[in-house]
């Protein structure tokens, strides 16, 4: 039989205000409430509970420190037990309250010890990848495609939301130096609830995980791995908010692997898989990869694709790695310039402006650079800076519908015949700004501080010799792939890589010439093969546009 079939009246129930005056006496008032919490009785659990939520949450700022250290060392055990209650109200006070007393508590590392073991059993996350029995030659290679836990051990969503404030409370307070004695519960509490199944709990795991990340870069070299592959789900979902949520976390979990495992993440998330190296599960059954950097290309909701192009101009900005990232990394952004909304393509024209900026001032590129300006040498297509080629915005030509002619190479006016800009026509880029009034990056509160303020004015011109040579580096990398989908019997396939051909060689230019014979037959293969009969008139704008530009670059 119970202890107590009913529930009593206690101290805290006969005054308005727990007096505060002394320690002793505050404990000798909520004394009856911490022993009710272990009776057998959910209702009698539950409200002693409640008036506990009273005390500390809800009037948590008429507490001194020194009670509420005195409080936490009574009430931490028994509040820690009441996670694994079987009423789902009484789980939620407790998550709720723990998390208020651990925030407010003065020294948190005498309580982790008790804390960690405890939410990593209601997470279910001893072991996420199921592989901690097995040797480690034995050990398989992690899944590619997105996982999530099928069967949490916490089935409420709304408990395991306040166990995620919980966990993000822990560690935001948790010191450096305690990290090393807990950085596998910290990370594997991390992945659990970025792998949840509600949403609302993966958005805040990717926002704990962000500033995890980023108060302990240094700890966390090897696990850069393990977060990234837990964040896959997250870029997938179905809501937008997630997804912006999770490149944001994942660009933290890059910089901790930094010249070792960030690398490995962008080839998992690029489904790149050694040649040489085949899992024997693929010669049984059929292996699935996902090309995370595609789906994310053509995302339904254009404000993610708008930021995952920021975050991939961001990475090439910010991160000390980014010559490791650059090849996976660069066919992406000229697919963006392709982009369904002219807006993001019209952006994304201008972020690639500023690769060409940073191109142009990184020392290593300086002589390439310094001997192109001094010598004022350019092609013959220019007319000598006359001639001007609309930039293939959209994989069309002059698909941006306003263009302007970018002033060629001329060298130092050390004679003084290039007189006043003012005898240039309006919208002729002569100093590098084409408008000083056009209209900048939208403001969003998850962008990234680098690229806030950018301007992007709706004319185009040729891109700087900075861009180019960027370009340049790269085309030749997927160049020849390339030309065996422009003949793919596929619209959709030939429609994409026409688009991707169209701006590599308006970037190229005339340096495309070594791959003429190839476009030349691959043109001869459309227009007279299966795609031509097809009728897809977009498609067709797309490859005359290859046509034009060849014309008019070799």
């Amino acid at each position: 039989a119970p202890v107590v079939s009913e529930v009593p009246e206690t101290l805290v129930d006969t005054v308005e205000a727990i007096p505060t005056d002394s320690v002793e006496t505050f404990l000798a008032y909520i004394r009856r409430d911490v022993n009710l919490l272990a009776e057998s009785q959910f209702l009698v659990r539950q409200q002693s509970l409640l008036k506990m939520k009273r005390i500390f949450v809800e009037h948590r700022d008429a507490l001194g420190s020194d009670i509420i250290d005195a409080a936490a060392d009574d009430l931490m055990k028994p509040l820690l037990k009441r996670l694994a209650d079987k009423s789902e109200k009484n789980r939620e006070l407790a998550a709720e309250i723990l998390a208020a007393m651990l925030e407010d508590v003065s020294d948190i590392t005498v309580y982790l010890v008790h804390v960690f073991p405890v939410l990593v059993s209601r997470l279910g996350c001893e072991d996420l990848d199921g592989v901690a029995h097995l040797p480690e030659v034995m050990r398989p290679a992690p899944e590619q495609r997105p996982v999530e836990i099928r069967t949490p051990v916490e089935v409420s969503e709304e408990v395991r939301m306040k166990l995620s404030l919980l966990v993000r409370v822990v560690l935001a307070r948790l010191p450096h130096y305690q990290l090393l004695s807990f950085i596998d519960e910290a990370v594997g509490l991390l992945r659990a609830q970025c792998m949840d199944p509600y949403a609302e709990v993966k958005v805040l795991a990717c926002q704990t995980m962000e500033s995890f990340c980023y108060n302990h870069t240094q700890l966390l070299l090897h696990f850069c791995e393990p977060m990234g592959r837990g964040l896959m789900s997250c870029l997938v979902h179905q809501h937008a908010k997630l997804r912006i949520a999770g490149l944001r976390a994942m660009t933290a979990v890059l910089l901790t692997g930094q010249w070792k495992h960030s690398h490995e993440v962008v080839q998992h998330m690029v489904a790149w898989q050694d040649p040489n190296s085949v899992p024997i599960k693929a010669f049984y059954e059929t292996v699935t990869r996902v090309n995370y950097f595609s789906s994310l290309d053509f995302d339904r909701h254009p404000a993610v694709r708008r930021f995952w192009y920021e975050t991939l101009v961001h990475w090439l900005i910010a991160l000390p790695d980014k010559v490791d990232h650059e090849p996976h990394i660069f066919p992406h952004l000229l697919t963006g310039l392709a982009d369904e909304n002219d807006e993001i393509s019209l952006e994304l024209f201008w972020l690639i402006e500023k690769l060409g900026e940073n191109y142009e001032l990184d020392p290593e590129h300086e002589k390439e650079i310094r001997d192109q300006k001094q010598y004022g040498w350019d092609q013959g297509w220019t007319y000598s800076g006359r001639a001007h080629i609309p930039f293939p915005l959209g994989g069309v030509w002059n698909g941006c519908g306003t263009s302007v002619r970018r002033m060629g190479r001329a060298g130092p006016d050390f004679v003084g015949q290039l007189g006043d800009a003012s005898k240039y026509q309006a919208g002729d880029e002569i100093d590098g700004e084409l408008d000083d009034d056009a209209p900048t990056v939208p403001r969003r509160e998850y962008e990234w501080p680098e690229l806030a303020g950018l301007k992007i004015p709706r004319v185009v011109p040729r891109p700087r010799l900075g861009a180019r040579c960027w370009v340049g580096t790269h085309v030749r990398r997927y160049i020849l792939a390339l030309f065996n989908d422009v003949v793919d019997f596929r619209d959709c396939t030939a429609l994409n890589a026409g688009k991707l051909l169209a701006i590599s060689l308006a970037y190229h230019e005339e340096r495309g010439t070594e791959w003429i014979q190839q476009i030349t037959s691959c043109l001869v293969k459309f227009y007279a093969g299966r795609a031509r009969a097809s009728g897809n008139r977009e498609v067709f704008e797309v490859f005359d546009s290859v046509g034009q530009l060849c014309g008019a670059f070799m």
